[in-house]
């Protein structure tokens, strides 16, 4: 043996990086172990295993070519988190609308380094940032900045003498300056003694640059000489970098990464990896991002958000493995399938060395100790083709009644939805709602002055209300579309049957004391006009007939007044008449008695009717197929290996109606769209399928007590085989069939049909009123 160097590992690859000890003062060779020749064997053997290893795991390509191993300094650091990917949301059809992007970020581990090692390392990663055109995070920011007119300034390249502001209240900037857990410095309301005084809040900007300069970063310690390290612009970039660890000391204290930047450029994470012996205590690790693609605009609702976790929502679920800052599933399905979206975090071990040529240690990854697991997929039963179709047209449709005249009115029409429901299995096909919002703006709202401003308005309109899933919680007065409900409660109680149900309209009618009018005199009627031409006088009569208990429980059986049971949240029950819910809304006892009256309005539609739409799809749905869907949001979720992990939960339940007073029903309905006196015969007669509808145009009241028209409408198709159903509301609107373009032109989309017959109005005049 010899001085010069101990004993090598095992031949290698020509890549691999040469491995020598560290001399010792004596003449006797390094050694691993103390006590001489005997361990020499066993150092031979370390060291080969140790190469092994990192052969093995890939640590060695993190290091330089001719950079020194030197096997007694390795050791473990820490321990990180591996994120794992949250999992995608797509549309039936496999379109993505929420993915998770793998972007690189770059973390810092304390590596020990004294105060002016410690500077002198940030300024070189900024220099890097720089080269790359890369930001990294910096909350001093918020606080304290260069004037406006000087931030887009290279801080790197100019010489001058900078001058600062505070972007905060002097309110603010006394609190952040006083707390204790960053500056600590005193009120000067509170400094009495001189060693107080000397650490009283600076309410001048640029004396606050000389104070982080020279005592509390100790940026320039010779501050007696005058001589500068560094420039202000330098000087300010190394300020934002220790304030940033400031912020997150607790854990570069205790040796646990700090993020410096989440996204950065793959050839700058490239050559942190290469070159790390530069840049001791810097890992990059993969960060993963959710990002809502542009189709995600059109079913925002359904699809949901995602947030800052909660405080309330950290406490709930901390022992589920949340962190305090995770984001987490907020609306829609991204709540509903947290769980199952929402991937397994992974650890990895940091490991360290010691290159001759730096006196730090630097950090690598070493064992992954737990893999992260990734989220799995969700599909929706959104078609986002339909979805699309849907949503344009009901704003084509709001924006032209909008400012328009209804009844010597000015219709305001502030929102209005369409639910598309597969009549079934109740999966949910559209569910689009006007307005609507970007989800995208959620999550781009740090970044993005303007999306914070939209997110800003979301959360505070009042009027339109953007952020209201109309399709399952806005409630409307149903009008003349609930007359379907109505006539199966008097088929099944007998009232009428197929072959026996006609009336005499005289125009005009006494009724329970009351006097009750009809749009016109129709004389003898039988069901299927009462339905096409909506003969008030026809269905009084055989509401009171039949009387209001049996009406509601058909209602209720039909889904409507109970909650839908959707697969996610923000669904309504609405309200269902009956003898009990009058006294529950009524404190008077004189105001709680059931009259005749009461039904007369209740079989119209009226009264304390109130229903969201997809209680009316799935209620229509019943009366189409006699079976009663459970709507649902989410047709499948996946795991990362394509295997099925929850199957498409189909519900339904029997109703028991007679069959002929399904079909009865179903004529009356299908004549409706025949009818060429009406809007909705105009649009559906030569329909190549046929068409089952009814329109409503429902008397009630808006926010201020005024009287309003709901435009609403229902329909399904085919008639005799049904697949699809449809019902939208415009909230003070038109009459219902004025509304019926919406739905004809989903059918056509649904059914691969060319629409042949133009709109009512023309978009363009009315977009943007």
């Amino acid at each position: 043996m010899n001085d010069q160097t101990g004993p090598s590992g095992p031949p290698g690859p020509s890549f691999l990086p040469a491995v020598t000890f560290r001399k010792s003062e004596g003449a006797q060779p390094p050694s691993l172990f103390p006590g001489g020749r005997r361990f020499a064997l066993l150092a031979s053997l370390i060291t080969a295993v140790l190469l092994l290893i990192m052969i093995r795991t890939g640590s060695l390509q993190l290091f330089g070519k001719h950079d020194t191993f030197i096997p007694e300094t390795v050791g473990k650091m820490s321990e990180i988190t591996l994120e794992a990917p949250r999992g995608d949301i797509v549309d039936r059809n496999g379109i993505p609308l929420a993915v998770s992007d793998a972007l690189d970020r770059v973390e810092l581990v304390s590596t020990q380094m004294t105060n002016e090692q410690l500077n002198r390392f940030l300024l070189d990663l900024a220099v890097l940032f720089d080269e790359y055109n890369c930001d990294f995070n910096s909350p001093l920011l918020k606080w304290f900045d260069l004037p406006q007119e000087y931030r887009e300034e290279n801080l790197l390249t100019t010489e001058a003498t900078l001058r600062f502001v505070f972007r905060q209240s002097p309110e603010e900037i006394t609190f952040w300056q006083t707390d204790k857990d960053l500056f600590n410095l005193i009120d000067r309301d509170k400094a009495v003694t001189e060693r107080q005084k000397r650490r009283m809040v600076r309410d001048d900007p640029d004396e606050f640059f000389d104070f982080l300069l020279d005592d509390y970063f100790q940026i320039e310690p010779d501050r007696a000489s005058g001589s500068r390290l560094y420039t202000d612009g330098e000087a300010f970039l190394i300020m934002q970098l220790r304030y940033l660890l400031l912020e997150n000391n607790w854990l570069f204290v205790s040796s646990q990464p700090v993020v410096l930047a989440d996204a950065v450029p793959e050839g700058l994470a490239a050559r942190l990896i290469e070159q790390n012996y530069k840049y001791p205590g810097v890992v990059v690790t993969k960060h993963y991002q959710r990002r809502y693609t542009e189709n995600s605009r059109y079913v925002g609702h359904a699809l949901g958000y995602m947030g800052r976790i909660s405080s309330a929502e950290y406490s709930r679920l901390k022992t589920a493995g949340y962190g305090i800052n995770d984001m987490i599933g907020k609306t829609g399905v991204e709540q509903a399938a947290e769980r199952y979206l929402r991937g397994e975090a992974g650890t990895e071990t940091l490991s360290s060395w010691y290159s001759e040529d730096s006196a730090n240690p630097v950090t690598f990854p070493g064992e992954t100790s737990v893999r992260p697991m990734a989220g799995n997929e969700v599909k929706l039963t959104i078609d986002l083709k339909l979805q699309k179709v849907a949503r344009d047209e009901l704003e084509r449709k709001i924006l032209e009644f909008r400012g328009g005249t209804h009844k010597d009115r000015r219709m305001e029409a502030p929102g209005g939805c369409v639910i598309v429901l597969d009549a079934k299995t109740g999966a949910i096909l559209a569910n689009a709602n006007y307005p609507d919002y970007d989800p995208a703006d959620f999550l781009m709202q740090d970044k993005d002055p303007e999306a914070a401003a939209r997110v800003t308005d979301l959360l505070t309109d009042t009027v339109y209300r953007p952020l209201l899933n109309r399709g399952i919680a806005e409630l409307y007065t149903p009008g003349s579309t609930f007359k379907p409900v109505t006539a199966m409660a008097a088929l099944e109680a007998g009232v009428i049957t197929p072959y026996r149900n006609v009336l005499k309209c005289r125009g005009v009618e006494e009724i329970g004391g009351f006097t009750w009018r009809c749009y016109g005199w129709h004389g003898d009627i039988g069901l299927t006009r009462a339905v096409v031409t909506s003969c008030n006088l026809y269905f009084f009569q055989i509401g009171v007939e039949t009387g209001i208990d049996r009406i509601s429980e058909l209602a209720q059986s039909l889904g409507l007044g109970e909650m839908p049971g959707l697969d996610i949240a923000g669904g309504s029950a609405g309200v269902r008449p009956s003898r009990e819910v009058k006294k529950q809304l009524n404190a008077q006892a004189e105001d709680q008695t059931w009259f005749i009256a009461d039904t007369c309005q209740t079989s119209i539609g009226q009264f304390y009717n109130s229903y969201s739409m997809v209680q009316m799809a799935r209620a229509i749905a019943g009366l189409a197929t006699n079976r009663l869907p459970t709507p649902h949001f989410i047709k499948e979720i996946v795991s990362p290996e394509g295997e099925l992990v929850i199957p498409e939960q189909i519900e339904s339940i029997e109703l028991g109606f007679d069959p002929l007073n399904v079909a009865a029903l179903r004529e009356s309905m299908v004549a409706l769209s025949k009818e060429m006196s009406n809007r909705t015969g105009v649009l559906l007669h030569d329909f190549p399928v046929r068409v089952a509808c009814k329109t409503g145009t429902a008397e009630s009241y808006n926010e201020k007590m005024e009287p309003i028209s709901n435009s609403v409408f229902v329909c399904y198709a085919p008639a005799d085989d049904p697949e699809i159903v449809i019902a939208h509301a415009i909230s003070d609107g038109a009459y219902g069939e004025d509304s019926a373009d919406s739905s004809y032109r989903i059918l056509c989309e649904y059914f691969g049909v060319e629409p042949t017959h133009a709109r009512m109005g023309s978009y363009d005049n009315y977009r943007g009123r």
